[in-house]
C-alpha cells in the first residue's frame, strides 16, 4: 500500500511527521511525503525510506496559502493539483493530510481520484487561530475568517475517512462535531526511546544551567504558552531560593515582550532566552534542570492538545509544573509525574514550584514515576499501534 502524506513544513525535520512515516515503513507500507515549504535541499529525496518530494516554495508564499486557506481556497486548489499530478507517475492509494488546512486539497483530490483521506489534527487549528500572534494582528485578522472556520472544520473533519488526534480529549471533541468514534484514532505525541537515547549529553551545557534552582521550559513563545506567568513567578521564586534561574528554550513573535516583562519585574538576570536549539541538545537542557515547565493557558486549544516536551520531561527523570490544561492534568495525575496548578496564575506556579524545591525527595520520586510511566506507556512504538492497524484496515479492504 502506497501512502502520500501532505504537510507544509520542511521534512524532515518534523518529529511528528518523520515518527509516522518510519513506523509504516517499518510495517510495511510505501511512504511518499510531499513537504511544501521553503527548502534548498534536493525536490527529490529518500531519506531512510521515505520518499520525500519538496515543492520549495518561498516562505512568504507558503504563509500567504495558510493564512488565506479559510477565506479563499487557492492551498486547496494548489494541493488537490499536486496530488494529481504526483499520482499520475507514482500511484498512490491512500492520502494522509497534516493539520486542518489541508484537508480540504486533499478531500478534493481524493474523491476525484477514489483514494481513501486520511486528516491528521496535530491541534485544535480554529481554536489556535484565536491566539496565534500571526493571526489576530494586523493584517491576519482582518483576513482570517473563525465563523467561517468553524465550517469548514465540521465539514471536513466529518468529511475525511479516518481522523487521527493526539489525545483523548480531542477525540471526544470530534465526536461532538459528529465525527463517528470509530473513524477516530488517537496517536500521542509521545517519543522515540532509541532516538532520545543516541543524543549525547553535552557536559559543558549542562553545567552551565546549574543554578541553586534551575527551572526551564522548551518550545515556542505564543501568548497561548502562559510563559507570562512563569516569567511572573520568577519574584516570589527568587525570594525563597535567591539565584534561581528560569531557562526558556525556543522562540516566537511575544519573545520581545516578554524580555521586557523580565526587565520591568527586575527579574531580567535571572531569565535566560536561549532561542531555538537542535533537538539532540534539548536532552542537555532537561538534564542541566531541577523542575521542567509547561505553563500553558486552559483554553479550548490547549485543553484538546498534548505537547511533546511533556514525554521529553518525564523520560528524563525531572518532575514537571503544569498548567491544569485537561490533558496535562489527566497525564500528571494518573502517572505521579509532576503538580499542576490553575492555568495564569502566576502566584500559585511559584508555590508549586516551592513545593518541589523544599522536598527534594517527593521531586525525585516525580521524576521517577514519570519515567517509568513513559518506559511503561508513553513511547512511540506502543502508541503508533493505532495508526499501523488504521492504515492495514484500508489496506484489507
Amino acid at each position: 500500500m502506497h501512502i502520500l502524506m501532505v504537510l507544509d513544513h520542511p521534512f524532515p525535520p518534523d518529529v511528528r511527521v518523520e515518527n509516522e512515516a518510519r513506523s509504516l515503513v517499518e510495517a510495511g507500507f510505501a511512504v511518499t511525503v510531499l513537504a511544501i515549504a521553503p527548502d534548498d535541499r534536493p525536490p527529490v529525496e529518500t531519506v531512510e525510506g521515505v520518499r520525500v518530494i519538496r515543492d520549495r516554495l518561498p516562505k512568504t508564499v507558503r504563509n500567504k496559502l495558510r493564512g488565506l486557506a479559510g477565506t479563499l481556497p487557492l492551498l486547496s486548489w494548489y494541493v488537490a493539483r499536486r496530488i494529481r499530478k504526483l499520482h499520475a507517475t507514482y500511484r498512490f492509494d491512500a492520502l494522509h493530510l497534516h493539520d486542518l488546512y489541508l484537508f480540504g486539497g486533499g478531500l478534493r483530490a481524493g474523491r476525484r481520484l477514489g483514494l481513501p483521506v486520511v486528516g491528521d489534527l496535530h491541534e485544535n487549528w480554529v481554536e489556535a487561530l484565536r491566539h496565534y500572534a500571526w493571526s489576530t494582528r494586523f493584517p491576519g485578522n482582518v483576513v482570517v475568517n473563525l465563523r467561517r472556520w468553524e465550517r469548514l472544520e465540521k465539514e471536513w473533519v466529518q468529511a475525511v475517512d479516518r481522523l487521527v488526534v493526539v489525545v483523548e480529549e480531542a477525540a471526544e471533541r470530534n465526536v461532538a462535531l459528529g465525527v463517528p468514534p470509530e473513524r477516530i484514532t488517537v496517536v500521542p505525541n509521545t517519543i522515540k526511546l532509541d532516538v532520545f537515547d543516541r543524543y549525547e549529553p553535552e557536559p559543558d551545557l549542562i553545567a552551565s544551567l546549574r543554578s541553586p534552582l534551575t527551572l526551564t521550559y522548551t518550545g515556542g513563545f505564543d501568548v497561548h504558552r502562559g510563559l507570562a506567568s512563569a516569567i511572573e513567578a520568577m519574584p516570589a521564586v527568587l525570594e525563597q531560593v535567591p539565584g534561581a534561574r528560569l531557562v526558556l528554550v525556543g522562540d516566537g513573535r511575544i519573545r520581545a515582550e516578554l524580555e521586557a516583562l523580565a526587565r520591568r519585574l527586575g527579574v531580567a538576570s535571572a531569565v535566560r532566552f536561549e532561542g531555538w536549539q537542535p533537538q539532540p541538545r534539548l536532552k542537555s537542557y532537561i538534564l542541566g534542570s531541577d523542575i521542567c515547565l509547561i505553563p500553558h493557558l486552559r483554553t479550548p486549544h490547549t485543553d484538546a492538545t498534548i505537547p511533546h516536551k511533556l514525554f521529553h520531561y518525564m523520560y528524563f527523570g525531572r518532575p514537571v509544573v503544569a498548567g491544569d490544561c485537561r490533558p496535562l492534568a489527566r497525564i500528571l495525575g494518573e502517572t505521579g509525574a509532576g503538580l499542576v496548578y490553575p492555568a495564569g496564575d502566576a502566584a500559585a506556579l511559584a508555590r508549586a514550584v516551592m513545593t518541589l524545591a523544599a522536598s527534594p525527595v517527593q521531586a525525585a520520586e516525580m521524576g521517577r514515576r514519570g519515567r517509568e510511566a513513559v518506559l511503561q506507556t508513553y513511547h512511540w512504538d506502543a502508541t503508533v499501534q493505532g495508526l499501523v492497524d488504521l492504515y492495514a484496515a484500508l489496506a484489507r479492504n
